[in-house]
Formats: C-alpha cells, structure tokens, sequence
C-alpha cells in the first residue's frame, strides 16, 4: 500500500452533510462494484465517535465508556447513514465488512487539517513568534474534561491488523490510544514542547477566553513573516481548521471509548497520547510546516 487518502465532504447543515457522505461513499462502492465485485474481500470504512453524539448536547451523548451497540442519537448523522450503506453492500455483494470508530486524531496530513494536533501547532507557532502565552482555547469544563485520542498510526496499524485478521467477521470498533488524559495535563507539556513559558490559566466555565476561528485570521501577516524567515510552507496556515479545534473543545462532556472489544480479538497495542502530539510536532518539522 504505497498511498491513501481520506475522504469525506464537510457543510455545516447536518442535513446537507448526510446527503453529500452518502453520495460520496455511494460512489466509492459503486466504484468497487464495478471494477472488482464479489472479488473484494474486505471493505474498511472509519467513522468516528461522531457516531455517540460527542457533537451533541448531553442528553443526546451515548453512556460512558462509548461501547460499538450503542443506541443512536436523535436526527441525523452522516455515519449512521454510511455504516449502513456499507453493511447494505457487504451484503449484497459477499464483502467482509470491518468499521472503526476512533476519537480525536492525532497526525499529519499535508493540506488535510481536520486533525486537533496540527491546528495546534500552528496556534503555538503564532503565539511563541508574537511572545504571548499558548491559553487554552475552550472553557474550564472543557479543561477538566475526561477524553481518549486516536494517533493516526494506531489507527493505521489497527485497521490493518483487523483487515488480515480473518477471525474478524463483519464488526464494529473503537480505537484509540488506550489512555485517558485532560487537556489540563496535556496542554503544560504543549507549551514545553514549543518553549513557550507556563501559563496559568484563567477560565470560565463555560465559556472559551479564545476562539481560534476568530483570533487565527487576524495573524496571517505573523505567519507570513514567519515563512518568509523559516522558509516554510505558505499553504499551511491556510489549511488549518481554527474551527475544528473550537468545535472539538465546545463540549465539556467526558468522552472515551471502550476497548474491550478489540481487546477481545487480540488487539493489545497501546500509544502515549502526548508522544502522538510530540512525534506529530516533529514531522510537522521535516515538512517545513512549523519552525524546527
């Protein structure tokens, strides 16, 4: 497997983005028909804890641990709807199916930013070259918060490990790194990573001190005269998803996974969440993302 690219189309109507996914995934199976048929052994799609309503308020968020069976949220979500026409298409056609569901992802994806960690570190460069201090951008809620992450290349190696694995039949996982942090743990270590001194931060309950959709934009002309003396690459501010990071820290419900399941199956693999931000900040590096 030389290369892989993931798919999916964002809008902010939750209608409109259910519409879309479908079509798109509809295609790609279509596709699959077409070209391979019932020669296609296995088909693995990821979703995501989107699937437990983690975008939701709390009355709609599954119970704690997140477990596979959990009952559906209320109206609509695109991955109720792709897991569904997968399994439609497994069916019909003699395909294993394989889904997983991991949490917040940490890797890098030139010009694919819909990742927490790179926003991150964007965020960081800004405000190490402007010497003000890296606060946190969500409330204290959200600071405290219980959450699992999902590096990109446990992921990987998990969807893998399951695709070659032919005691898995048509299932369902979660996957994530196997610990629990809170950003109130992980953020001092952030800002060590960048050398940017300790903050102590003043927060409100419910409420951001900062949003990175609206505070980003206006420091284009700082990163600029970053890339201009680092020679990075330009695209990089640019890609970023200010409002993905907002959105992963509006909520201050805890949310993570159980892993049981996979653990069922002979998966034992385990990964240090903040090694996964550190080993990200490091190939953000190499690719003349981010200062060295």
């Amino acid at each position: 497997m030389k290369q892989t690219a993931p798919v999916y189309w964002s809008k902010k109507d939750e209608d409109e983005l259910d519409q879309v996914n479908r079509i798109l995934l509809e295609k790609a199976l279509d596709a699959c028909v077409k070209i391979a048929g019932r020669t296609i052994q296995t088909f693995s799609l990821q979703t995501g804890y989107k699937y437990y309503g983690v975008h939701k308020d709390k009355e709609d968020l599954a119970e704690l641990p997140f477990i596979e069976n959990a009952p559906r949220h209320k109206g609509t979500n695109f991955y109720f709807t792709q897991e569904d026409l997968l399994k439609d298409y497994a069916e019909r056609h003699g395909w294993r199916y394989i889904i997983t569901r991991p949490s917040i992802i940490i890797g890098v994806a030139k010009g694919k930013f819909m990742n927490f960690s790179v926003t991150v570190a964007l965020y960081a460069t800004i405000q190490k070259e402007l010497g003000q201090p890296l606060l946190f951008p969500g409330s204290e809620k959200a600071w405290n918060r219980i959450s699992d992450h999902s590096t990109a290349s446990n992921n990987a190696c998990f969807q893998l490990w399951a695709v070659l694995n032919k005691n898995i039949q048509h299932e369902i996982f979660n996957i994530a790194n196997g610990d629990l942090v809170r950003f109130r743990d992980l953020w001092p270590k952030i800002e060590q990573y960048f050398n940017i001194p300790h903050h102590e931060q003043i927060l409100n309950e419910n409420e951001p001190q900062i949003k990175l959709a609206e505070y980003m934009p206006k420091h284009k002309d700082v990163w600029i005269r970053i890339v201009q003396r680092e020679n990075l690459d330009e695209k990089a501010f640019d890609h970023a998803t200010w409002a993905f990071v907002d959105g992963c820290l509006k909520s201050a419900n805890d949310r993570h996974g159980d892993l049981s399941k996979a653990h069922r199956f002979g998966w034992t693999t385990q990964a240090d969440t903040f090694d996964g931000f550190a080993q990200c900040f490091d190939r953000l590096k190499q690719l003349k993302m981010i200062p060295s």
